[in-house]
């Protein structure tokens, strides 16, 4: 399936890093603060993490996200999730390395992509604890990705969605 047909179908999106505390916490955390149409959650492949990074929660309230949803948000893992995700579900990981741990354990749901895709770029987004990547413009493309992202899943701007 091509990201394209995952977003005209997608049910439901879930965002995937190692930690679940900076980039797919906060792709998640802005998606909703941007009105994203879909229902949308997050979860780490690796990591346990108890909360957000400072950082990802600097990051979003320079954003307009509210404290009170930050204070809210709790970092998953993949083992708690479902076990039978919806095949329509649309997931979109920050490396490669995001996608096949998740392929690992969902070995029948297609619909999963990087990020940057998103934007026609076929990259994965660095991690600022692991990889040395500087918060700062990880945070700003990951920002950018789910702009775009929001904007093609709204109805009147993507007229595939009507």
């Amino acid at each position: 399936m091509t990201l394209e047909s995952a977003l005209h179908e997608a049910t439901a999106l879930r965002f995937l890093c190692t930690g679940n505390a900076v980039r797919s916490a906060f792709a998640e955390l802005y998606a909703r603060h941007l009105g994203c149409p879909l229902p949308v959650d997050s979860a780490a492949t690796l990591y346990r993490n108890a909360e957000l990074f400072p950082e990802t929660r600097a990051a979003l309230l320079e954003r307009g996200v509210a404290a009170r949803t930050l204070e809210r948000f709790a970092p998953r893992h993949l083992d708690r999730l479902e076990p039978d995700p919806d095949p329509r579900l649309l997931v979109l990981g920050m490396s490669l390395a995001h996608l096949a741990a998740w392929r690992a354990r969902f070995p029948g749901h297609g619909n999963a992509f990087r990020l940057a895709e998103v934007l026609g770029r076929a990259e994965d987004i660095a991690d600022p604890v692991l990889e040395g990547a500087a918060f700062r413009p990880t945070f700003e493309r990951v920002a950018c990705c789910v702009e775009a992202l929001v904007a093609r899943l709204r109805p009147g701007e993507n007229p595939s969605r009507r």
